[in-house]
């Protein structure tokens, strides 16, 4: 492509109707322009609101009319003590959706002060908004409502009474896609503009010599200035303007990331072409397709990871399903699939789908219709795309045993030992299934695939499901560009397009495992080059690749995928110190720095990236049981201490990898109320502290007026502005405990005493059952309760009662699940795939590209199905495992 030479106006008309193209697609259907919309109550601000502290709030509750927040604007009168103001929302269950701390001492006052929210809100839906002091004390306004003013502001409250007849005096700002009038005008003024350019070339060049150019120089004229002015934009973003950050070692890291990243996306426009013309993976349509199918299908298996309901499940796995069987039809040659008895097939079959699904269509009055019709849809797709492969495999079958007399043989394949021994695997799978499907599921594409391996066999088998693997890293690492943020706190590992790190190990684990037998494949074909930068210049983009994907792998700071990777690294170097005989210590520094090297460079610039995009983009997508951080739900505060920062994260790193601790990170939001040793200078309701109350953090109104140092003014003060409501509070709290101690006083004093003597006999086990996460007492109940045909129920119940939903071990899970003899045979698959996949690389490391993808893939899931449940028809590892697998199934014929 980069070679295509083209003529110079045939490249500038391209370059424009591609730009005019890119204008008309944002405007429609992308809707990326927005315009401003101002709501308010309409009535005039007839007075000023009583104090407003950490113990009186204002609560507001309007109607969404609109389904995006941008900002509002808060009458603020003056502001008494302290810098903030709290901002909480909540939605119509009272669920906190939004929380920030806005600071009140930059703003003119009176007047409407500026809040970003940058919420999505639901359309009709009742908001609760509730201001309050963030140690401040300060007064809003209010405005007259009525039946003159908007019903959209349903009512309004002061330190939780009702007042009649006014609103809290504000402006909501939400933002909407333009109308369809302006987007019309745009997109027509667009193709205007585009029209006049064209005319403006066609007769500046009428008369000039019309030179061949390369699309390479095109794409260096173009992308060289986008990237540049980009890159200059984002660095002015990060200092001087402080956008994401205010302190400096950040912004620094930040800077640094930039500048790696606009290495890498400089190198990849201006870097020349290698001069090899082997055929790519991503020049062929069918790999494409192929890489496409088998990247959706790792999609709905994290979609079906995610899923909190049996619905969404299903839903997750019939779509996974077609994936994989369209996957299974792009196999066939070309030349099969558009034979006439399959064009029959699918017009027949399509109608009668059609048919079936018209026929079962669940009423709009019954529950959850809707799902339940998607899923029957989804399962008529999966029906009717079986039968194409089957007949397809039953018409090829019948013509391979009719040619056999001419051939001697089926095909080139024949089944190795671990291929037998993985078929046994699914037929005990299958008969000790024990109420679970998913098994005869998994066994059924494994047969799929394994047929459509013996049939035609593939080269480039390996190279082509790493590919699938990686382009679904790619698109979800866009995606969390975009919509996940990268969170400090609440764990502060991230998740990537998971609601679980445990999950996120896991995916992780396969994609280090594709994109690291990648790069040494690379390294192995350079081993012989002597010089650094020709080698870098061959393998840049796996390179990159493996860069980012470890990268990411390291946010998720789990000691699973780190373990696994390791061990699978170690393993890998092993296997492969042969590749280069003259010289293998030189080599294996090659292989471990050249990955080194990736990950030094690409860490900075993934960093960066996560940390700043969806900051940008500002629409987070979050799951339901993702709590906290409150703060970055919305848009509106891309400098929030919620979002990672690298002290953080070295922090967390230390704490939890190499249990360490390296600093006191203690940065909060409302950093003007602290002062440079992290002390509060501001106690509640705005009270400046003495330095002796700030050292030992005395802040609480209890606490200050309790205090010998608190002058007498400021005590009376915080009285009358909540003390007294406070302590006549905390009195009747107290004298209703004491009542009810009193009640039950001497009936539990036995078993105080037991629990005391529980609570004091610690034992040598504690201590490895916490390093363990409680797997250890796991780990016993599951083998207490195995038997030879296995469970129908998933979770074994644990000495205290409780049931453990999953064994947190792959092959104890089996075992438990499917019986002893299942389990067996599971843990033989394995040993019988690590020694067949280092006979595979060493006899095909020179034909086959990818050919150590099986072994490092079986290290992989191995240790990590040590710690974890990964073994199941949805996760994402055990379908990229099984994938990988195909290629020791079989044996070729000829070099057996």
């Amino acid at each position: 492509m980069r070679r295509k030479v083209v003529y110079r106006s045939a490249a500038i008309r391209a370059v424009i109707l591609i730009f005019a193209f890119l204008a008309i697609v944002s405007v429609f259907p992308l809707r990326i322009w927005q315009r401003t919309i101002t709501e308010r109550g309409g009535g005039d601000i007839v007075q000023t609101s009583d104090r407003v502290n950490d113990y009186h709030d204002v609560v507001q509750k309007f109607i969404a009319q609109y389904d995006r927040l941008e900002s509002i604007d808060i009458y603020v009168d003056s502001v008494e003590l302290g810098n903030y103001m709290s901002l909480v929302f909540y939605n119509e269950n009272m669920e906190e959706v939004y929380q920030r701390f806005v600071y009140l001492r930059d703003s003119e006052l009176p007047g409407y002060l500026n809040v970003r929210v940058g919420l999505d809100l639901n359309v009709g839906e009742t908001y609760t908004m509730i201001l309050n002091g963030a140690f401040s004390t300060y007064y809003v306004a209010y405005e007259h409502a009525g039946e003159d003013t908007s019903p959209y502001f349903v009512s309004f409250a002061y330190h939780d009474t009702g007042v009649e007849g006014v609103q809290l005096a504000a402006k909501y700002n939400y933002t909407q896609p333009l109308s369809k009038k302006v987007s019309g005008f745009i997109i027509l003024v667009v193709i205007l503009l585009a029209a006049a350019l064209l005319g403006l070339q066609k007769l500046i060049f009428a008369d000039k010599e019309d030179p061949l150019i390369s699309a390479h120089k095109v794409i260096k004229y173009v992308g060289n200035p986008i990237a540049a002015v980009m890159t200059l934009a984002m660095m002015i973003l990060i200092w001087p303007m402080k956008y994401f950050d205010i302190r400096p070692v950040e912004n620094l890291f930040l800077e640094l990331g930039v500048i790696i990243a606009a290495g890498f996306v400089f190198y990849a426009i201006n870097h020349e072409s290698d001069a090899t013309l082997d055929v790519k993976l991503w020049h062929n349509v069918k790999n494409i397709l192929q890489m496409s199918a088998i990247a959706a299908a790792i999609w709905f298996c994290c979609e079906y990871m995610n899923a909190l309901y049996t619905i969404y499940q299903t839903l997750a796995e019939r779509k996974e399903m077609v994936c994989l069987l369209i996957f299974l039809c792009l196999l066939f040659p070309a030349d099969r699939i558009f034979k006439e008895h399959n064009v029959y097939y699918c017009a027949a079959a399509i109608v009668l789908g059609v048919i079936y699904r018209i026929m079962h269509l669940l009423p709009e009055t019954e529950k959850e219709y809707d799902l339940h019709n998607a899923a029957m849809t989804y399962g008529v797709i999966v029906v009717i795309l079986a039968g194409f492969i089957l007949l397809n495999f039953t018409v090829e079958l019948y013509h391979r045993v009719h040619e056999k007399a001419e051939k001697k043989a089926i095909s080139q394949y024949k089944i190795s030992i671990f291929g037998i021994v993985l078929l046994v695997l699914f037929a005990v799978l299958v008969v000790f299934r024990n109420t679970r499907w998913w098994g005869v599921a998994l066994a059924a594409f494994a047969i799929g695939l394994m047929l459509s391996y013996w049939l035609y066999g593939f080269k480039e088998y390996s190279e082509l499901i790493i590919g699938g693997l990686l382009l679904n890293f790619v698109v979800s690492m866009l995606y969390c560009w975009m919509y996940r943020s990268f969170a400090a706190f609440n764990t502060g590992r991230y998740a990537f397009v998971f609601h679980t790190v445990t999950i996120t190990a896991e995916y992780m684990t396969v994609m280090e495992c594709a994109s690291a037998v990648l790069l040494l494949y690379k390294i192995y074909l350079t081993r012989e080059m002597t010089s650094f930068a020709a080698r870098i210049k061959y393998l840049w983009k796996e390179f990159i690749l493996f860069g980012f994907v470890t990268s990411y792998m390291m946010f998720t700071i789990s000691r699973t995928s780190y373990l696994a990777c390791l061990v699978m690294f170690i393993c890998m170097f092993v296997l492969t110190s042969g590749d280069c005989k003259k010289g293998k210590l030189r080599y294996l520094g090659i292989q471990i720095g050249t990955m080194a090297l990736a990950v030094i460079l690409s860490f900075p610039a993934a960093f960066m990236l996560q940390r700043t995009m969806p900051a940008i983009v500002a629409r987070p997508k979050k799951f339901l049981v993702e709590t906290g951080n409150f703060g970055l739900y919305g848009g509106g505060q891309p400098d929030s201490h919620l979002y990672m920062s690298i002290e953080r994260f070295v922090d967390l790193f230390a704490e939890k990898i190499l249990n360490i601790d390296v600093m006191d990170y203690n940065y909060p939001e409302d950093i003007e109320n602290y002062n440079s040793k992290g002390k509060s200078t501001i106690g509640e309701n705005g009270v400046p502290l003495t330095e002796d109350q700030s050292d030992r953090m005395m802040y609480t109104l209890p606490e200050i007026v309790a205090s010998k140092q608190t002058d007498p003014e400021i005590k009376e003060y915080l009285m009358e502005t909540g003390g007294n409501e406070l302590f006549a509070r905390m009195e009747a709290e107290a004298a209703a405990a004491e009542a009810m101690a009193s009640a039950d006083s001497g009936e539990n004093t036995d078993e105080v005493q037991e629990e005391n003597a529980e609570e004091n006999s610690g034992t040598p086990e504690d201590g490895i059952e916490e390093f363990s996460n409680g797997r250890i007492t796991i780990f016993k109940a599951y083998l207490k309760q195995m038997t030879p045909f296995g469970h129908d129920e998933m979770g074994a119940e644990l000495p205290s009662g409780e049931i453990a939903v999953h064994a947190h071990n792959t092959y104890l899970q089996v075992m438990y699940d499917n019986g002893i003899l299942a389990g067996i045979v599971f843990f033989l698959m394995f040993v019988c795939a690590f020694f067949s996949g280092i006979i595979f690389y060493l006899k095909n490391r020179d034909d086959a590209p990818g050919a150590l993808f099986a072994f490092a893939m079986i290290v992989g899931v191995g240790v990590a199905a040590l710690s974890e449940w990964v073994f199941q028809f949805s996760n994402p590892m055990a379908v990229a495992l099984l994938m990988a697998l195909m290629p020791i199934a079989f044996k070729n014929r000829k070099s057996a």
